[in-house]
């Protein structure tokens, strides 16, 4: 009996061990590919000058200005930036925040966030990089959906900018959907979004964050995953996790993408106060190295499996319930001369059963011109 124990915990221990020796092969990926990960990682996550770590267990690199990923684009060696860059913006009316909901901003870095003239990017991990090829994967078996307000086609429309006021929430998902909150402009294929989405495939978990995301021709890109973005904001990191709603208390935050009229840089804006986070150079883009022709808020929601997650409250919109219906509030628009105006919209929803738009006039201040979408999707 003793003999046929220590038989089996040896046979266990081997098994253990091939178990080990055979992990990558179980991922799918060769020591070559391993290898190869490890020089991307080199490569996306430059030296620190400091390391914040959230309570989220996020890690944040405070990177030189100047060595952020952005200038690795073969277009923006030559680049003449500065940490303390300004954009020529038209200015915005500070936004109010209104009585039935708080700012989901609170949560920026802690410590002081990063010295001047660095900048956080959050650090790449080699489960990250196999995320976003297996992400690459879904998506070409995967499903998306829309429930979108957007401008009515115009040749005649020069879009410089773009906003909302959007309520954050956290709809459950599983590990191979995600779904989120946009406000979009577009031209062509090119296309930049900003907002927040609840993504396992991008992320690795569950929580509410903010992201931005930007297309170029054949070029899809998330946050700094890539070069292109060129962060100025030392303290409100891309990728930082949100404050979401609650029945009874509503988060909300604000994201507007204008476009520097005198260099045609596309900026990033944050917060009710239009807090300066980054912009894309014009050199990345062909169709909006002009304006927009084209803007857009609502909801996405993706799924590489049959059924398909909530979005937005999960709620389909009952209109103007603000306390429980998804919205993106106060929606605008920029002219050619940086004018601010309501936009004329149609809806564009693709899954009527699933999510669900609804376009509201202004009625009042502090809603303004609203647009309500969501729905409880296909889980079961």
């Amino acid at each position: 009996m003793k003999t046929t124990r220590i038989h089996l915990s040896v046979i266990q221990l081997l098994i253990a061990i091939l178990v080990y020796l055979n992990h990558d092969e179980v991922e799918g990926l060769s020591k070559k590919d391993h290898e190869a990960l490890e020089r991307q990682l080199k490569f996306l996550n430059k030296p620190a000058v400091k390391t914040i770590k959230t309570e989220y267990e996020d890690i944040y690199d405070c990177v030189d200005f100047y060595q952020q990923p952005a200038f690795d684009h073969p277009l923006l060696k030559n680049h003449t930036y500065h940490p303390q860059m300004k954009p020529s913006l038209s200015l915005l009316k500070r936004n109010k925040k209104s009585s039935t909901s708080n700012s989901s901003s609170g949560i920026g870095l802690n410590d002081g966030g990063c010295p001047m003239g660095t900048v956080p990017i959050r650090r790449t991990t080699k489960e990250d990089l196999i995320r976003e090829r297996r992400f690459n994967t879904s998506y070409v078996g995967g499903v998306f959906h829309f429930a979108l307000e957007q401008t009515i086609n115009d040749p005649n429309l020069k879009i410089s900018g773009a906003g909302t006021i959007s309520s954050i929430y956290n709809p459950k998902v599983l590990s191979n959907q995600w779904s989120a909150s946009i406000v979009k402009v577009q031209n062509g294929r090119d296309q930049i979004q900003a907002g927040w989405r609840v993504d396992p495939i991008l992320y690795g978990d569950t929580r509410t964050r903010f992201f931005s995301l930007f297309k170029a021709g054949t070029t899809q890109c998330f946050n700094t995953r890539c070069p292109g973005f060129v962060i100025v904001n030392t303290q409100i990191p891309l990728d930082m996790v949100l404050l979401t709603s609650t029945p009874g208390r509503i988060f909300d935050q604000t994201f507007f993408i204008q476009r520097d009229l005198k260099n045609g840089r596309w900026w990033l804006r944050y917060s009710h106060d239009f807090t300066q986070i980054g912009f894309w150079p014009s050199e990345l883009f062909t169709g909006l190295k002009g304006f927009a022709s084209q803007a857009a808020w609502g909801g996405e929601a993706f799924s590489s499996v049959p059924t398909f997650p909530p979005m937005g409250s999960g709620r389909f919109p009952k209109f103007v319930d603000t306390d429980k219906d998804a919205f993106c509030s106060k929606i605008s628009i920029l002219d050619s001369v940086g004018n601010t105006r309501d936009p004329a919209v149609s809806s564009f929803e693709d899954a009527h059963t699933l999510y669900r738009v609804a376009n509201k006039p202004i009625t009042n201040k502090e809603i303004g011109h609203a647009v309500f979408y969501g729905g409880p999707g296909s889980n079961k």
